[in-house]
């Protein structure tokens, strides 16, 4: 009985000693000082305590909501392996955002976007992001894949306790036609302040979807050898 707890305790230990700490964070590699400063307002020890500010249990009905709808002149498979397949720092990229890392919980890493490869998005990554408001000023925010959904095509990203916002985006893909998608992109959003619900993040929130989407339009065009999508 005592060699079983100790193994117990050994393999207890390891498990806490596998955790990557906040403080782990290369700050050179993270690329934005908007987004070191974010991390460290998080007031965590490790990466793996980030949680969804929302979920499936939430009580929506107080926020405030904003629906965009885009078009794409590809396939739905196409788009939605873009989606999947395409590298992060390429969507995530454009003149008001840009990928600082993204951290797995499942294989408890950090993956910075100098990583030259990334396999799928996934469920439980955190995608920290630089949003540019000026040229001078920007805003660090951070979302966690809360679903993916094969058969409807959608994804669900959820802002993380300690964000500016509290809420959820679902970006959703429908098949107009065999060569034409649209994508339709709800987002459930809060603050602690009015004034930033209802003049500021619409405004700013617009401007960073649609680099997003045209990112998504853009590297639909160029997929060519398309993976095969496994479902987890």
């Amino acid at each position: 009985m005592t060699k079983i707890i100790a193994i117990l305790c050994l393999f207890g230990s390891m498990a806490l000693y596998a955790q990557t700490p906040i403080s782990a964070a290369d700050t050179k590699k993270l690329g934005y000082k908007k987004v070191v400063r974010f991390l460290k307002r998080l007031d965590l020890r490790y990466f793996c305590d980030i949680q969804p500010s929302v979920n499936d249990d939430s009580d929506l009905s107080a926020f405030y909501f904003h629906n965009s709808v885009y078009t794409v002149n590809a396939s739905v498979e196409r788009v939605w392996k873009t989606c999947l397949f395409a590298s992060p720092e390429n969507l995530w990229k454009g003149k008001t955002l840009g990928l600082s890392c993204i951290y797995s919980k499942n294989s408890d890493k950090i993956f910075y976007r100098s990583h030259s490869h990334f396999d799928t998005l996934e469920l439980n990554q955190v995608y920290f992001i630089n949003i540019r408001i000026m040229p001078l000023f920007s805003i660090a925010s951070a979302l966690i894949v809360t679903k993916i959904d094969y058969d409807e095509k959608l994804i669900e990203f959820t802002y993380i306790e300690g964000n500016k916002s509290n809420g959820r985006q679902t970006v959703r893909l429908i098949a107009n036609s065999d060569n034409e998608t649209g994508i339709i992109h709800d987002t459930y959003y809060k603050s602690s302040s009015k004034f930033r619900d209802k003049r500021l993040y619409p405004l700013i929130h617009k401007k960073v979807i649609n680099d997003l989407h045209k990112n998504i339009d853009k590297y639909s065009q160029k997929i060519k050898n398309e993976p095969t999508i496994i479902k987890n």
